[in-house]
């Protein structure tokens, strides 16, 4: 799921730019239509981030061996990954 709130927001100065654009806004209407582009990529371009809301990994998940102590929570978390397509979970351990 991408970062629903820049492309919220970026699809609503891109429609309002475009019409503004339509009714003769000029230069400035042009800028509001640009920023919306450029939230909208952004939205697309900025992935979620990990969630380590499991306690233990899926059927079919493999440890990857790799861990780390999450900065905001202090658990350390374990990563598991499924071989047939890579997906990969973030379990909480401690």
């Amino acid at each position: 799921m991408r970062n629903k709130w820049l492309l919220g927001v970026g699809g609503a100065l891109l429609v309002v730019g475009i019409a503004a654009v339509a009714m003769g806004g000029g230069v400035p209407a042009l800028y509001l239509a640009f920023i919306g582009v450029i939230l909208v990529l952004a939205g697309f371009l900025v992935g979620p981030r990990y969630k380590a809301d499991l306690t233990a990994p899926p059927e079919g998940y493999e440890p990857t061996g790799e861990t780390f102590v999450d900065p905001t929570s202090h658990h350390t978390i374990e990563v598991y990954r499924r071989p047939q397509d890579g997906h990969r979970v973030y379990v909480r351990k401690s």
